[in-house]
């Protein structure tokens, strides 16, 4: 028995959008009669899994799973079952093999919290990484497939640009959680007015956090990217005999124009075949640790702005690179 998670995402006007959670519920297990189902965003830690207890097996799940089961999970099937028949009785009839009880069973309800003792409830504080959504009263024969409305939210949304030359910018909805629940991973269906806007994946966002969906290329941000040597420093080192390496330091250029009606955010991250040393406006230089070798050094620097409608905006940056002499 397994669900599987499915959003529409309409938006409403210039910051709201709504967004619709159902949930495909397959039944492969058994029937379910008017029944509260929980549908649990979050994987729990189950060590034991492939596990069978003792009292499970017998003689034809041993012989059953010795068959299909990998070799690891036979030995386990196979070991159990000698601990199951080592603890039961060999009488033939079942009698005292199966322990029966000649007393009838109490039939009066026991102490639900005795029986859970510490055991973390979904709602309680030992549980905050899970999320469930409650449907009441509802029956699927086992095979059957039902389609269950979770939840419908208003959320605000906002736009977002992201540059990461040589590629385009692309725009993206930024989603953000203000709601009583997470957003489990699952396939979305963005829409405005009847006209689709994006389908793709939204990831896992918790309470309070945000989520990116990709819509397309934005066309009315215009951007142009440039690249010049500006210094070299001949045979600046020389990893071995009759071998030279050049310092050459580079200055990049980026020009970004808005001709949306509205400002926009932009991020930008440019990739770096060096070492980054200097960036204008604020840019945030990152150097990666993994490669520390002369000739494979690299890094990116990143920017956050806001273009307002119809402004232009320069952002200049440079690096060094060695490179082979000659």
């Amino acid at each position: 028995m397994t669900w599987i998670p499915e959003y529409t995402v309409r938006i409403l006007d210039d910051d709201t959008a709504q967004i619709t959670l159902r949930g495909t519920l397959v039944n492969e297990a058994e029937d379910l009669i008017d029944c509260n189902v929980n549908f649990v965003v979050g994987v729990p830690h189950f060590l034991h899994t492939d596990y069978m207890a003792p009292i499970a097996v017998g003689q034809v799940i041993r012989t059953i799973g010795s068959a299909i089961a990998p070799r690891q999970v036979s030995k386990q099937i196979m070991s159990r079952a000698a601990i199951s028949s080592n603890t039961l009785s060999s009488d033939q009839f079942g009698i005292g093999r199966y322990n029966i009880v000649e007393e009838p069973v109490n039939r009066q309800g026991g102490d639900v919290s005795e029986l859970l003792g510490n055991l973390p409830r979904m709602e309680g504080a030992a549980a905050t990484d899970y999320t469930v959504y409650t449907k009441e009263n509802l029956t699927l024969r086992k095979g059957e497939k039902a389609i269950v409305t979770l939840f419908v939210k208003k959320v605000k949304y906002s736009h977002l640009y992201r540059w990461s030359p040589p590629e385009k910018i692309k725009h993206f909805l930024v989603l953000h959680n203000t709601t009583e629940s997470a957003w489990t991973t699952g396939p979305y269906l963005a829409v405005s007015e009847q006209r689709p806007l994006s389908e793709d994946l939204l990831k896992y966002t918790p309470i309070g956090g945000n989520c990116e969906l990709p819509v397309t290329e934005a066309v009315n941000i215009a951007h142009e990217k440039s690249e010049s040597e500006i210094d070299r420093n001949l045979k600046a080192h020389s990893p071995r005999h009759n071998q030279y390496l050049d310092l050459v330091t580079l200055e990049g250029t980026l020009k970004l124009r808005n001709f949306e009606k509205e400002p926009a955010k932009i991020i930008v991250n440019v990739s770096i075949p060096g070492k980054p040393i200097s960036a204008s406006d604020d840019g945030q230089l990152r150097s990666d640790p993994t490669k520390l070798k002369l000739t494979e050094r690299s890094g990116d620097i990143r920017w956050s702005l806001t273009l307002k409608s119809g402004e232009t905006k320069t952002l200049t940056y440079k690096y060094q690179r060695y490179v082979s002499s000659g």
